[in-house]
């Protein structure tokens, strides 16, 4: 049956003929005379396709070969009750109307009623018109259901579709907010690059001190330290230009074969005069030395903003391990750092990278930046955290191919 094709509340109140219909009504009762009689009796009076069946075997063998709309069963049967026929019928196929018929002083009409409503059930012997009004009121609620049902499925996609809109507009106010933010950042650096430029410079002097103290090993050093600190800060400031330019910019990122231990070893020499760091024990755990393909000054940035981040969650005295190793079913390479600082919560976690927000003093920077450089070597950067319980920061980086 397509639609709803009956109006019940006119019905009710109009005594004029029902509209003829197509519903397929089965009838199910143990005496033949009775169940001919009925449905002869619907088939003249109504529009009905009617079926009569005297055993409940021969009305589920119909019953597969086509669903009937209306089930009208008598509710004294051998083999089952009526009421017992519906339930079944109704676990089976919610869908279909089940109908009872019952004497009128039947000591069972009064339960049979509590348990179905009035409009399921008729007094036996039949009236056809009396029937007919139920049959089709049960036909019109069960098409109303329906429609109720797919009404539900609909809001429910609807309200999946708002969350999902919903979640699309915090994703592009974040996008927004973190754009505007890049802008000022961008705006900020472009004044003072020049003069930062100029500052570090003056550093370059650092190669004229070093010719002339090429017999004092000891301040040959500290010259080479001061050179590669002036170059690293010059990268810092590119890099720092190149992360408010945003994601989309485009960067000539020159790369080089080179060993990740070593890469860390260079990282940790320029560290090994900071105060913070001197005032820690810093400890390196190689499991494997794997080969990498990447900017070297970018990667030694990395392991450098990674180790004074450690610095800044730790107390003097503490401990701070950087470990190398590499996972070749993975293809990657991984350098951490570990600390048994304070730690972060998971809300802070969620929201490391973002630019400004930090949980010490400082920019809030390095971490995104250490995020951009990862990422445009097709690697990651990932964090192990809880509070009290310390930080493990954890750069993934792609193994070098090498050709066979």
């Amino acid at each position: 049956m397509d639609g709803c094709p009956f109006s019940w509340t006119s019905r009710a109140l109009d005594a004029r003929p029902l509209p003829v219909s197509s519903e397929a009504v089965y009838l199910i009762d143990d005496d033949p005379l009775a169940i001919k009689r009925l449905e002869n009796a619907l088939v003249d009076q109504t529009g009905y396709s009617v079926a009569a069946f005297q055993s409940p075997e021969s009305l589920w063998a119909a019953i597969r070969e086509r669903k009937p709309d209306v089930v009208v069963a008598d509710l004294h049967m051998p083999a089952v009750g009526g009421l017992d026929l519906l339930d079944e019928i109704g676990d089976a196929l919610p869908e279909v109307v089940g109908i009872l018929m019952v004497n009128f002083g039947d000591p069972k009409l009064r339960a049979a009623l509590a348990q179905l409503g009035p409009l399921r059930v008729v007094n036996k012997p039949c009236d056809v018109r009396d029937l007919q009004l139920k049959i089709s009121a049960g036909v019109e609620r069960a098409c109303l259901e329906r429609e109720l049902g797919d009404l539900r499925t609909e809001l429910a996609r609807a309200k999946r579709r708002l969350a999902d809109i919903e979640r699309e507009a915090r994703t592009a106010t974040k996008r927004l907010v973190e754009a505007e933010q890049l802008a000022a950042v961008g705006r900020v650096v472009s004044g003072i690059a020049h003069e930062i430029g100029t500052q570090l410079a003056l550093v370059g002097y650092a190669e004229a001190i070093k010719s002339r103290v090429a017999d004092d090993p000891e301040l040959t050093e500290f010259a080479d330290i001061i050179v590669a600190a002036q170059r690293r800060l010059s990268a810092m400031v590119d890099e720092i230009r190149d992360f408010a330019a945003g994601p989309g910019a485009e960067r000539a990122l020159h790369r080089e074969p080179s060993e990740l231990a070593g890469l860390v070893d260079e990282a940790m020499a320029i560290l090994q005069y900071e105060r913070g760091v001197r005032d820690r024990r810093l400890e390196l755990d190689y499991k494997a030395r794997p080969l990498v393909s990447v900017n070297r000054q970018k990667l030694q940035q990395v392991a450098i903003n990674l180790v004074s981040n450690a610095v800044l969650a730790t107390e003097p005295g503490a401990t701070i391990t950087v470990e190398v190793d590499a996972d070749e079913t993975e293809g990657v390479a991984m350098v951490s750092v570990v600390d048994t600082g304070a730690g972060m919560s998971s809300d802070v976690l969620e929201r490391l990278g973002e630019p400004f927000f930090s949980t010490r003093e400082g920019s809030g920077l390095g971490v995104g930046i250490c995020k951009r450089i990862l990422e445009e070597h097709h690697g990651r950067l990932e964090f192990h955290s809880s509070p009290g319980k310390g930080t493990r920061a954890t750069a993934v980086l792609p193994l070098l191919e090498i050709d066979a």
